[in-house]
């Protein structure tokens, strides 16, 4: 099927449905063959231990699949750190979407067919600048494997050298600090597939608030979700954030703090957005 030239969005936009209607179609033959009551019985007779499926469409479509089959183990997505925020892809919100579920989690192309093993320049001098020693495929597999739930990262080597390079950083795995994760948020920017708040904690939105509201600490909380899929961290940053201080949810639209704020956000948007998700009783959205 040739799709019309309408410009990258029109057509990244056609991939993702007709990704989307095989996937629906796909999967319903799962159903037609009874291929899950199969799967489920080879379970059940102790010859399967585990079991799951690879997605490759909309959050909706795993979701759905996730409730008609909690029985599932695991899911295996397509994340890295340049697709977390993809329309074609929605990593983010797959992720999360199966984190929801309390399903593991198995990782495809983190290093996004070995493009990120040779990011564009900007992005290489950053990485490199921070770590000389370590590759820059090594970032992508780290910043994959650091995220909550995962069993395994799949990585696709071409070469005893690169072997030695995943095992020499995976032997004794280390997360990203805290540092390494903000880098990763850099790298997404220049990118272009960020969703992070690109707040610079000038703190002049602070200085005039009428609830005292601690903007930029939130925002740094929340771009620990938005930015690398850390959940549990951005809720506990945001608790320490806000102690003995004003909440995302006291904010009261007044505008001053986009009315200083040098980087034109709308800071309003975003406090809203923070007190849905990071705020007790709304985080499992």
């Amino acid at each position: 099927m040739r799709l019309p030239k309408k410009g990258l969005s029109t057509d990244i936009e056609q991939v993702k449905q007709m990704v989307d209607l095989f996937m629906e179609a796909n999967y319903k033959r799962y159903d037609k063959f009874h291929i899950w009551d199969f799967v489920k019985e080879q379970k059940e007779k102790g010859l399967v231990k585990y079991f799951g499926f690879s997605f490759h469409a909309e959050p909706k479509l795993l979701e759905q699949l996730l409730i008609e089959h909690p029985e599932v183990d695991f899911v295996q997505l397509q994340i890295n750190y340049a697709d977390w925020e993809r329309p074609s892809v929605t990593a983010r919100a797959n992720y999360e979407v199966a984190r929801k579920y309390g399903k593991s989690i198995v990782v495809m192309e983190p290093v996004k067919g070995g493009s990120l093993a040779k990011p564009q320049a900007a992005v290489k001098k950053l990485l490199q600048g921070y770590h000389p020693d370590m590759s820059c495929a090594s970032w992508a597999i780290r910043f994959a494997a650091s995220l909550d739930g995962i069993i395994t990262v799949l990585s696709g080597m071409s070469n005893t050298e690169q072997m030695k390079d995943n095992l020499s950083y995976m032997k004794h795995f280390r997360p990203l600090n805290e540092e390494e994760q903000k880098i990763i948020q850099e790298a997404q920017r220049l990118l272009g597939k960020s969703s992070t708040i690109p707040c610079t904690a000038c703190h002049y939105c602070v200085e005039g608030c009428p609830k005292s509201i601690p903007i930029p600490e939130i925002f740094s909380a929340m771009n620990k979700r938005l930015g690398n899929g850390q959940m549990a961290e951005a809720v506990s940053d945001y608790q320490g954030a806000v102690a003995g201080k004003g909440r995302a949810s006291e904010c009261i639209g007044c505008g001053q703090c986009e009315r200083t704020c040098p980087q034109h956000l709308t800071v309003v948007d975003h406090l809203k957005e923070c007190a849905e998700v990071l705020e007790p009783g709304d985080m499992g959205k």
